[in-house]
């Protein structure tokens, strides 16, 4: 995705954001900005969930747009040393782990998680 697409849905999401959040704390109030669009205070559910689909939208549009990860461009810069390392007969599932304790991960769900990514970047690297 290009850089200037993501910055407009960057800022739509913000807005978006906004009005959810504004939707939520004024569902009902006769003097809400939403009474001069819809002067039914009955509807301010129905908005609101349709703000938060749309932000839903806006989120998952900008996760899949992602074109690099931090982690696959990390591995692909120490390339080399990776296979100096495989050549001194290090594992795998060793440079992983060393990879993760140089960036600080602590053990938990993110730790696993980078883990499963790095070893999978690992096994495209020849």
């Amino acid at each position: 995705m290009k850089k200037r697409a993501r910055q407009i849905i960057y800022l739509a999401l913000a807005i978006l954001t906004f009005l959810t959040l504004y939707s939520i704390f004024n569902a009902g109030n006769p003097r809400s900005f939403f009474r001069l669009i819809v002067p039914d205070p009955a509807y301010d559910i129905t908005i609101t969930l349709f703000l938060s689909v749309g932000v839903a939208l806006l989120s998952l549009t900008l996760f899949a747009g992602r074109e690099d990860d931090p982690l696959e461009r990390l591995i692909e810069i120490n390339r080399g040393h990776i296979i100096k390392l495989r050549e001194k007969g290090k594992s795998e599932w060793q440079i992983a782990e060393s990879l993760l304790k140089e960036l600080g991960y602590k053990k938990g769900l993110l730790y696993s998680l980078a883990r499963r990514k790095i070893l999978r970047y690992l096994a495209r690297i020849i």
